[in-house]
């Protein structure tokens, strides 16, 4: 598939304990994308594309499950980040892994 400067695909990012799913969620084109990465956006936030809206918004689930699974494994709350490291995987009923990260 080609892709030209104003060409739009989905974008996900890895949450922040504040994050909700349209934080992590969005439409952009590649222009868009460089100016989210002059505003901040950084490959440590993993940022995926995606050309099909359905496995963006599953990704972003699965992003967002596996922060809050994480922050409830040690107790922490928006107002009470994460104090260290965890990695967390969100997996099928057969096992197989959907996503998984270390989170901070």
């Amino acid at each position: 598939m080609r892709f030209g400067p104003k060409d739009k695909f989905w974008v996900v990012t890895d949450p922040t304990p504040l994050s909700e799913t349209g934080d992590i969620l969005f439409q952009a084109s590649l222009h868009d994308l460089d100016l989210q990465f002059k505003g901040g956006l950084t490959m440590a936030q993993n940022p995926t594309l995606f050309t099909e809206k359905a496995e963006a918004e599953a990704e972003a689930q699965a992003r967002m499950v596996a922060a809050r699974a994480a922050r409830a494994i040690i107790g922490a709350t928006p107002q009470k980040p994460l104090r260290a490291a965890a990695r967390v995987a969100v997996l099928d009923g057969s096992g197989k892994i959907l996503f998984e990260s270390d989170l901070k």
